[in-house]
């Protein structure tokens, strides 16, 4: 049996901070509510050695892309939705619909966590339509990035549930491209599929997903 009420175990989460930034506002206040002596690490994920730090329990769960994750993992979605773009509050594009020609006028922000620093998958779309955008400001931070978009006229396209969390701030609107959908899944290795005290955890991440779209 797990009581989480009466449990002091640390758990471990694998997750970019995308992901975190996007799981932890609903995920920590659930925790200390149903189990106040539990602990919650977030730790940067290996994705080379994920896989084997699961098997080995030294990470409890990886949060992260359907094609992250070694293929010996369970994995479950959390949740999708879509992206949009995000100017400040302000800006002086001013606050309408945002059209394709003001898209790839405008400087943006991109995050590039490893490979082309200026160059992501919306440049690729907006390649095959002939049209391209100017990147003035890569980072590889996903926390960062509203912060310098509140305070530039750069526009950045993320998620909608992280930058929700940036709408005092920021103004969000529909891209004027098909970027499709984001998804987040969370994987597990087998051999933890029917320890209680894990089951709990996983049960509680799929709740703060809920509320986190």
């Amino acid at each position: 049996m797990f009581d989480p009420s009466a449990s002091d175990r640390t758990f471990r989460i694998a997750a970019s901070d995308n992901p975190a930034a996007i799981i932890a506002p609903d995920l920590l206040p659930l925790i200390h509510k149903r189990a106040p002596g539990v602990r919650v690490a977030f730790v940067f994920p290996d994705r080379a050695t994920v896989g084997e730090h699961l098997e080995r329990g030294d990470v409890d769960l990886y949060i992260g892309a359907a094609n992250d994750a070694p293929q010996d993992l369970i994995g479950r979605n959390l949740f999708e939705d879509e992206l949009v773009t995000a100017q400040r509050i302000g800006h002086p594009r001013g606050s309408g619909p945002l059209s394709l020609d003001e898209f790839c006028s405008l400087d943006h922000l991109l995050i590039s966590t490893h490979g082309d620093m200026f160059s992501g998958v919306i440049d690729r779309v907006l390649a095959e339509q002939g049209r391209s955008r100017r990147v003035a400001v890569s980072v590889q931070s996903y926390a960062l990035a509203p912060l310098v978009v509140a305070a530039t006229d750069c526009l950045c396209t993320l998620p909608r549930p992280l930058l929700e969390r940036f709408t005092h701030s920021l103004a969000l609107f529909v891209p004027p491209v098909d970027l499709g959908k984001f998804a987040l899944k969370y994987f597990w290795h087998p051999k933890m599929a029917a320890d209680p005290a894990h089951r709990w955890l996983r049960s509680i991440v799929a709740e703060a997903a809920l509320g986190s779209v």
